[in-house]
Order: C-alpha cells, then structure tokens, then sequence
C-alpha cells in the first residue's frame, strides 16, 4: 500500500443518496475542462420508483453493459444481498480499471463486498488505487466498507453524502476535488 498524502476521495452515504448522480456531475465538469478521465460509473436502471439493475460505463470509451440486475428468490450466479452479475461484464470492468494508467481523474463507481469481503470483482480497481497512477481518484464505498476502505488507504478524504446535495453544494463539492491537484 502507498502511505502517502494523496488525492483520493472516498464518496459514501446510504443507497440512493446522489452518489452515482455526483459522479456524473464530476465526469460532465471534467469533460468541460479537458480532464483524462480513466475508470467506471454504475449508473441504476430505474423502472417507477424501482431500482432494476446496474449498468457500467467505462469512462474512457463510453462503452456501456448491463452490470446487474436484481436479485430474486430463484436468481443463481454471482449474487450480492440484492443483484446477481453478468461475471462476463464484471471480467469486463475488470479489464478497464486495468489499463487506468497515467489519468488525471480516476473514478471508480463503486468497490463493495465482491472487492472487499470475497477478494473478487474488480481486483484491477483496488491495485489501480494503490498504485496511484492518477492526479484525482475519486471511489466510492458503501458505509459498511469505510473503515476497511480507511485502512487500506489512510490518506483518503471522505466525503459522506447523508443527504441529496443541493446544486450549488455539488459544483463547490466539485470544485474543490477537481483543484486539488
């Protein structure tokens, strides 16, 4: 592990707090300001008010798959508590943290228990960090993770969304990771 100051930004906050919709946010600003962006987001798939499942995007291509989708009684495969994953497309996602070298913004949307508690997933995500080939890393972890996250990386900064961020709140929340470079 690097026991260096950094910057890396550790998002967290409870399930459908904004996080992936900051990181957008933070892709969109980057893209203005000509930022190499490296990485994965997760956006949801909503049907109504329901959460369906998960898509990744890498940040690089574009290329978009359908990560997840949620879990039911009778689901087999890859399962978490609340999906089942394409382990294709986790292979997949796998491969793009891979080749994250030499970025300026390094997003990866999000590390969880697959990474964390089972040692599976997106391995290549969690080394990307460590190796700390990027100006910004910006990862989210769910709550239940942070102090494992913490430990791992003890310069992080963590930003805990307990609530939806207002606007205004987003772009200075932007503003400040994108000038900490």
């Amino acid at each position: 592990m690097i026991d260096r100051p950094s910057n890396m930004w550790i998002l967290t906050g409870p399930f459908q707090v904004g996080k992936t919709y900051f990181c957008n946010n933070l892709i969109r600003e980057s893209q203005t300001r000509g930022i190499k962006l490296a990485g994965v987001i997760c956006p949801p798939v909503f049907e109504g008010q329901n959460k369906t499942a998960i898509t990744i995007e890498d940040l690089h291509s574009n290329e978009k798959k359908l990560l997840a989708t949620k879990r039911t009684t009778e689901t087999e495969g890859l399962l978490t508590e609340h999906w089942v994953f394409d382990e294709e497309v986790l292979v997949w996602g796998n491969l793009v943290l891979g080749q994250t070298v030499g970025c300026d913004l390094l997003i990866i949307d999000e590390l969880g228990p697959l990474e964390f508690n089972r040692r599976i997933g997106w391995q290549n995500g969690l080394l990307a960090v460590d190796q700390g080939d990027y100006k910004i890393a910006v990862v989210v972890i769910r709550p239940a993770l942070i102090d494992t996250a913490l430990k791992r990386w003890p310069y992080a900064k963590v930003i805990d969304f307990q609530s939806r961020l207002e606007p205004d709140e987003i772009d200075n929340l932007i503003d400040t990771i994108l000038n900490s470079n």
